[in-house]
């Protein structure tokens, strides 16, 4: 019933948006052109969104050949960005998906052609007033880069700073809140129709991917990021954030100081990136993770510059991630526990950040993920350790376990993977775990100082002091729910079932023990008795008859307490 309602409830949902089920219809007929009619049929949806499959493979086969990932990358880039930027989600789930699919989608890049100028005008009109070329003693129509959400153009404000504007595509809002209402909808059928869906909590991926490109949109979210970071990094020497001019920023157009440099892609080919500058890049990276717990979501090279005077400068800070302390600490002991190879350490820590779908052989879990450790911790030099594949198998292996990781830390692996990529293609030297290490010691350190034990110490205080406070009226209403037979408790039979053999067994077992106490009594109170014959050591045979049979039933006892259900 629960599979029916839900079916019932989103079409309804879909066809009731007339603009959503036109859109819908576009995307299902992309994805069955590319071969993925199957999953398409699904949905369940052919009579609604009118959906004609005209002969194409509908075969589940057609997702497992070798093709799939390549025909998935061409059907996300037509749909547009939305579409990319989930497969850039999607790539880091090595867990549900074939690693084939994962190295396609890895390749996903925004392909977007320039907006008109005109439209751009008119843009910044809408946002900045018809006046807006008052504040620019020059604007450069030529733009520096498009992106999938906006362009950037060049200007120079009236008192000659250089700055750059990041404008928003017009229209561009609408279109990827309609995506990602069908994501939704796509979400949840899938999770209905595949357990490995579920597994993967889809519907979770989507709300946190919706969340992340909300954010993506509104300009003045990018800005307080950028203004956050500017904190973090106020006394670093090694990291420039541009400064927002706020008076000419409103949430479809960013402008920011324009900063010298060349991006880090293209020190990169020019064979320019010395290993000092790599170790400068993680150390910025690790900072923003292991310190902040504030980072940068998509810190490749084209989004980092290496300034004239040797300093990083971070660009486009929309899609960011944020690690309550709590969950960096746990974060901190795997590296800690990759560091000094303590598997089993790695595999405690590891399940309690994970969400189990129901029960779990932890023993076997522990097993697994060990065995996955080994494989790259064991005799490997750090230099040579890749933590993100490692955290990747991980997740794959939990995954059999019906054990999933929360979805927001989908951008930490992300950023964590971004970052040792990097390395090990530029700078294959650098040894990342070791840049690691000073970062993984000082927030150790600083977790069991004294001043940190008093402030933990503290918040456990008042929160037990909360709970304590509401035992004198909890109390009553549970005694009075009892009272009146409101509140009920039940047993599950499977349960209930297992606890009978137990009673039995325990009333079998208390009777043969009273008869063995019985058999040792009599059997002593016995010896002694004048005209009984006597075995040996004159012990008389009834005696040893009595203690004979009190043998055996304890006997019995012993094997029967070890097939005892436990509690």
């Amino acid at each position: 019933m629960s599979v029916l309602r839900t079916i019932v409830h989103s079409s309804r949902a879909l066809v009731t948006t007339a603009k959503d089920a036109v859109r819908f219809r576009e995307i299902a007929q992309v994805f069955i052109t590319h071969g993925f009619g199957w999953v398409v049929a699904q949905l369940r949806l052919r009579r609604e969104l009118q959906i004609e499959h005209d002969g194409e493979d509908l075969g589940r086969a057609a997702l497992n050949s070798p093709d799939t990932g390549k025909r998935l990358v061409k059907a996300l880039t037509l749909l547009g960005p939305t579409w990319v930027k989930f497969g850039q989600i999607l790539s880091t789930r090595h867990d549900a998906l074939p690693p084939s699919i994962v190295s396609e989608l890895q390749s996903l890049q925004d392909d977007v052609e320039h907006v008109d100028i005109e439209d751009i005008h008119a843009q910044l009109e809408r946002n900045l007033g018809k006046d807006w070329r008052a504040h620019f003693e020059s604007f450069e129509d030529e733009p520096l880069a498009s992106a999938s959400i906006g362009q950037v153009h060049q200007a120079v404000l009236g008192d000659g700073t250089k700055v750059v504007l990041k404008i928003q595509r017009p229209g561009i809002g609408p279109t990827i809140e309609s995506d990602v209402n069908i994501l939704h909808t796509i979400a949840g059928y899938l999770e209905e129709a595949f357990e490995e869906a579920h597994i993967m909590d889809l519907r979770g991926m989507v709300r946190d991917f919706a969340k992340s490109l909300s954010q993506e949109l509104d300009y003045q979210v990018e800005s307080n990021n950028m203004e956050r970071f500017r904190r973090n990094f106020a006394a670093s020497e090694d990291v420039r954030i541009p400064a927002v001019f706020k008076a000419l920023s409103t949430s479809q157009v960013l402008t920011m100081e324009f900063i010298e440099g060349k991006k880090f892609d293209v020190v990169i080919d020019e064979g320019e990136a010395p290993d000092e500058l790599v170790r400068r890049y993680f150390n910025v990276a690790y900072k923003m993770l292991f310190i902040d717990g504030f980072f940068h979501g998509d810190l490749h090279p084209g989004n980092v510059l290496l300034t004239p005077d040797g300093r990083l400068g971070l660009l486009d800070c929309g899609m960011v991630g944020r690690l309550a302390p709590s969950r960096r600490d746990k974060v901190i002991d795997i590296i800690h526990a990759v560091i000094n190879e303590d598997l089993e350490a790695l595999a405690r820590t590891f399940f309690q950040l994970a969400i189990p779908q129901g029960h779990v052989d932890y023993p076997a879990f522990e097993a697994d993920a060990i065995a996955i450790a080994e494989q790259y911790l064991l005799g490997v030099p750090l230099a040579q350790i890749q933590i993100g594949e490692l955290f990747q198998q991980l997740v794959g292996g939990a995954a059999r376990h019906k054990v999933r990781m929360p979805t927001d830390f989908t951008m930490m692996f992300k950023a964590i993977i971004t970052t040792e990529g990097l390395a090990k293609a530029i700078a294959p030297d650098v040894d990342p775990i070791e840049l690691a290490r000073p970062f993984i010691t000082q927030m150790i350190t600083e977790r069991y100082s004294p001043e940190r034990l008093k402030q933990q110490a503290t918040r456990d205080l008042i929160a037990f002091s909360g709970m304590a406070r509401t035992i004198p009226n909890t109390i009553p209403v549970l005694l009075d729910e009892l009272g009146g037979g409101r509140m009920k408790f039940g047993v599950a039979p499977e349960t209930l079932a297992l606890q009978h053999k137990a009673a039995d067994l325990r009333v079998g077992r208390a009777i043969r023990a009273a008869l063995s106490i019985a058999l040792l009594i009599c059997g002593t109170a016995v010896i002694g008795v004048a005209g009984l014959p006597i075995a040996l050591w004159g012990i008389p045979w009834l005696t040893i008859c009595f203690w004979g049979a009190a043998l055996l039933l304890n006997a019995t006892l012993l094997r029967r307490k070890n097939i005892l259900p436990q509690d």
